[in-house]
């Protein structure tokens, strides 16, 4: 929408004394006027608006306010809005001057809809051990990656919703996710992230059905909402990658086939679930392939198979052509993905071994670092040394488990061709991470803790610290940056970044779920250590300075 103001001189108050007077012909003969307008009139700070400009009966005209100079009759530019408060564009042209204002905001907004979100935390939540100093940063050419939490921002607004929170009478869901993705892709930018990794994931359509198929009305985050992240990203400077999630579920809650935590398959049922994958996987391709996106994960998350038969009885034999059939229709996937799709074409979110009817058709492949690296006397005197001691133990028993030995490939498909390697970051915020590994952050579920059981809700009493992955993380940098078993492509953090400003859970999740446990999640998000992996995507050394809450 364009906003103007329309002024003509000569046109003021005196009668013509009852002769009859051809007004057009004297606006037109002997005035001049003066046209402005602005295509946006309130913009948050940093972002451009175009003002244009034109006039009659004048030749020249003179712009002041926050623009200055000659103009010419009729024209238009576009302007950084790098000053907060009203800003005035005037231009005047003869004797007459028309002006437009554009508020300029140091508070980003989507309507009537402003950040709701605190990154206040609790003083404790810093930790226990001494925060590190990044040891270096990484090339131009390294891709520096970082993937959004798997909770959509849609799923967020219903529940705080629910909550009966007050903010929600000036924020639209629509509003609300704009602000929400756009204000975390400019945080993202602003510390070295060049790539945005996105996951979604949905619900099928009849579990009885013969073929699976995507309910398309009910995936997580929905088609307008990639298109909205793909096309900011875009307007940032940024590169989008997408990665899908293989929920076993259909649109009723129906499990697909038995499923707890990793599906146990025999030939028909993985003939299935690989059917229903390469369909999907490829209509999200070609989708991809239209919004301009970077690259795309050829298999999927979340979801671990077990080549075992479908009571754990299968013999080896067995297994070992499940495997092979695995490969041999995710070789077939990749081939597929690379026929309709431009960008890069990638490995790793689920079950990975060397084969060459993948690797040497992909373009990269996702390895994930595990937690749990140290023994339990180990945690409280832990240190990032010994931690990248153990990243760089488990790297070199990695390429030791992909190439066998010179002499003797371990499976009959090894290369030796291997593809660079993007390197998964993964660490939560507790020091529980550091010897038992991750424990559910997205909502409250039973367990022990401790020593200690609990029924309702275990993540209540985790106690965050910030410094234990921190140290994790810096640990974890170290080992990559020191390594040369691969060749390194890049580096990502699997759904390391919470899509709000949120740090203190919500109290008593155990009857509602709000935005789960973001104090001890695997998010960097307002903590060191994010700070800490900007210094080695950026070079920019930012000291970490919190706000703790009253």
């Amino acid at each position: 929408m364009f906003f103007a103001v329309f002024c003509v001189s000569g046109c003021g108050g005196g009668g013509a004394g009852g002769e009859d007077v051809d007004i057009n012909s004297t606006l037109i003969n002997n005035s001049a006027t003066s046209f402005i307008s602005a295509d946006l009139t309130k913009v948050f700070l940093g972002n451009s608006i175009e003002v244009s400009w034109n006039s009659t009966n004048a030749s020249l005209c003179k712009a002041s306010g926050y623009w200055s100079g000659d103009k010419p009759a009729s024209g238009s530019e576009a302007f950084a809005m790098t000053t907060p408060g009203d800003q005035v564009f005037t231009i005047s042209c003869g004797t007459v001057s028309s002006s437009v204002t554009v508020a300029v905001s140091s508070q980003d907004f989507e309507g009537s809809c402003i950040n709701p979100h605190s990154a206040k935390i609790k003083e404790s939540y810093i930790g226990a051990y001494q925060l590190p100093t990044p040891d270096n940063q990484f090339a131009d050419d390294h891709l520096k990656a970082v993937g959004l939490k798997d909770y959509g921002v849609e799923w967020i607004y219903s529940n705080y919703k629910g909550a009966g929170v007050d903010w929600i009478a000036d924020c639209t869901e629509t509003e609300y996710v704009k602000l929400m993705y756009r204000t975390t892709l400019r945080q993202l930018k602003e510390h070295g992230v060049e790539t945005v990794w996105v996951y979604n994931f949905g619900y099928w359509q009849n579990y009885q059905a013969e073929s699976w198929r995507i309910n398309h009305d009910r995936k997580h985050l929905s088609d307008w909402v990639i298109e909205y992240i793909a096309e900011t990203a875009q307007d940032l400077g940024m590169r989008m990658h997408y990665a899908w999630q293989f929920l076993a579920l259909d649109d009723q809650n129906n499990l697909l086939f038995p499923f707890d935590g990793q599906a146990y398959v025999d030939r028909p049922l993985l003939t299935k679930i690989m059917n229903a994958h390469e369909e999907h996987i490829l209509w999200e391709a070609n989708r991809l392939q239209q919004l301009g996106g970077a690259s795309i994960s050829a298999d999927w998350s979340a979801m671990w198979l077990c080549f075992c038969g479908l009571e754990n009885d299968a013999d080896q034999s067995t297994r070992d052509e499940l495997r092979s059939y695995y490969m041999e229709r995710m070789g077939s996937i990749v081939s597929q993905i690379k026929d309709r799709f431009d960008g890069e074409v990638y490995v790793g979110e689920g079950v990975l071994w060397n084969d060459s009817r993948v690797f040497e058709q992909v373009d990269g492949i996702i390895g994930s670092l595990p937690g749990n690296l140290l023994q339990e006397d180990e945690v409280e005197n832990a240190t990032v040394g010994l931690i990248e001691a153990r990243v760089a133990d488990y790297i070199a028993q990695l390429n030791a488990s992909w190439t066998c030995n010179t002499q003797q490939p371990c499976w009959p498909y090894t290369t030796y061709q291997q593809p660079d390697v993007i390197w998964n970051l993964f660490a939560q915020s507790h020091t529980a991470f550091l010897h038992k590994g991750w424990i559910e952050d997205g909502f409250c579920t039973a367990g022990e803790y401790e020593g200690v059981r609990y029924d309702e809700c275990l993540q209540d009493y985790v106690p965050a610290d910030f410094s234990a992955q921190a140290i994790f993380i810096e640990g974890m940098l170290r080992a990559i940056d020191k390594q040369s078993w691969f060749e390194t492509k890049g580096t990502t953090a699997s759904t390391a970044y919470w899509l709000s400003d949120t740090i203190i859970p919500e109290d008593e999740q155990y009857s509602r779920t709000v935005e789960g446990f973001p104090n001890i999640s695997q998010s960097i998000r307002g903590k060191p250590a994010e700070k800490i992996l900007k210094y080695w995507y950026s070079g920019e050394y930012e000291v970490y300075s919190p706000v703790f809450i009253d």
